[in-house]
């Protein structure tokens, strides 16, 4: 099966390496969004995605509201991002993360994951 993994992330070359990573994974690759308001548009739609790459900070918006949404929706998700987890809100100490920059496939591996453990 091919895993719909929705990406939010506002740095172009960041977006395009997880897009390319992502599918050559066999993932089906929803975005990249670089907007709150573009993300919950897809998470309205009639084929939502199995789990999301979200950036924190989108431009200079931060994300905590959409993964908020996420969580409500039962839609895992990791973060990518340049903060440190321990500056995270507590209620998302469980939410896999990646610091930026990250040179491996382990944010793609582990939303695949995700994905995965939600079917």
């Amino acid at each position: 099966m091919a895993y719909r993994i929705l990406i939010v992330e506002d740095e172009f070359w960041t977006a395009r390496h997880l897009a390319m990573e992502a599918d050559d994974r066999g993932a089906i690759v929803l975005g990249p969004m670089s907007s709150i308001p573009q993300a919950l548009e897809i998470l309205a739609s009639r084929r939502p995605p199995h789990a999301v790459i979200l950036d924190i900070q989108l431009r200079a918006q931060m994300a905590y509201p959409l993964a908020d949404a996420l969580t409500q929706r039962g839609i895992p998700f990791v973060f990518v991002t340049g903060y440190e987890k321990k500056d995270l809100p507590e209620r998302f100490a469980d939410v896999p993360h990646f610091v930026k920059p990250f040179t491996d496939g382990g944010c793609i591996d582990a939303a695949i994951a995700l994905a995965m453990s939600r079917n």
